[in-house]
């Protein structure tokens, strides 16, 4: 049985919730405190300023299911007893992460990239959460590179930021489908990671 969520948690949900459907200016604070059933001192308590909840729900947004795909990876690469088998969990990951029902959370991820550009406490809390997530899979790699499955000159923590860059930049491709088929995209994506992983 899960833990109660905390004030802080609740507010943070309903604020997610809020912005999923009307956006950051159709976010209503007394509405966010009475979805949390709280009081609206609740919020500046917490976040300090209406620009904080925003802030704190906006990386919120950013990070759903990042540390999700790369824990899955670090459970399924190690459990891996081969290289063969390794090799075909990367194939699975990488054409995971380009499924159709993953195009709204890189939607999203577009959407907070670009409003942390000019959101500075935005952008310290995306540095955090995407950190988390490329220990983990700079860790795996690692560990990868221990087994003689991932080359050794590969520097994993280089390679964990390019992968969120490239995951994040096929938002290019979902603006307009018509420059170039998924399918081929979905394949040079494969390509690259495992050439990246393997070296030629």
């Amino acid at each position: 049985m899960s833990a109660p969520l905390t004030t802080r948690d609740r507010l943070l949900r309903a604020a997610v919730a809020a912005i999923d459907i009307e956006g950051i200016r159709g976010m209503r604070v007394r509405d966010v405190a009475a979805e949390a059933g709280v009081t609206v001192p609740s919020v500046y308590h917490f976040f300090g300023s209406k620009d904080g909840l925003v802030d704190a729900a906006l990386a919120q947004r950013y990070s759903r299911g990042l540390l999700e795909l790369t824990q899955k990876f670090a459970e399924l690469s190690l459990a891996c007893t081969a290289a063969e088998q390794y090799w075909v969990v990367v194939d699975k990951v990488v054409l995971a992460v380009f499924q159709p029902d993953r195009i709204p959370v890189r939607s999203v991820r577009a959407d907070v990239l670009g409003s942390a550009q000019s959101r500075p406490h935005l952008r310290e809390a995306l540095s955090l959460a995407q950190r988390e997530s490329h220990d983990l899979l700079s860790a795996t790699l690692r560990e990868m590179q221990r087994r003689g499955w991932v080359r050794e000159d590969l520097d994993t923590d280089a390679f964990a930021v390019w992968y969120t860059g490239m995951v994040n930049g096929r938002v290019v491709l979902e603006i307009d489908p018509t420059q170039c088929g998924g399918d081929a995209w979905n394949e040079i994506a494969r390509m690259a990671t495992v050439a990246l992983l393997k070296g030629s």
